[in-house]
């Protein structure tokens, strides 16, 4: 695990997720190991045909792309950084600071590119 992200398990992240309910726990997990139900990691598992994001051809549909790049979720982005500023590009503070986490939920649920997998996530408690 520690060569995926070496803060995986360090307390810092424990201590954000302790409250977290099992959904938000798992959707953190999975897009801080590069294992969320993106099209890169997707076809990595041979479950789609190819890596790139269904919005922007050429360019694989990554963690990275898809929190912070791709053109398809501007809008529900552009809600993100009102809220967090430049840090809502930056995905080690969206991914490990509490303040980051009701605007990353609400972003995804937004987007629903991950509702197949974890349905509607909840915020923490």
């Amino acid at each position: 695990m520690n060569q995926l992200d070496p803060k995986l398990l360090s307390r810092s992240f424990v201590k954000l997720t302790a409250s977290f309910p099992k959904r938000l726990t798992g959707l953190y997990m999975a897009l801080r190991t590069g294992h969320a139900p993106l099209n890169k990691h997707l076809h990595r598992l041979s479950k789609v045909e190819n890596p790139s994001c269904p919005h922007c051809p050429g360019t694989d549909e990554s963690v990275h792309h898809f929190l912070t790049l791709c053109s398809h979720h501007q809008r529900a982005r552009h809600q993100m950084i009102q809220a967090l500023g430049r840090n809502a590009t930056s995905i080690p503070f969206l991914l490990s600071n509490e303040d980051a986490t009701p605007h990353l939920v609400r972003f995804i649920n937004t987007t629903g590119r991950m509702k197949a997998t974890f349905g509607e996530v909840p915020l923490p408690r």
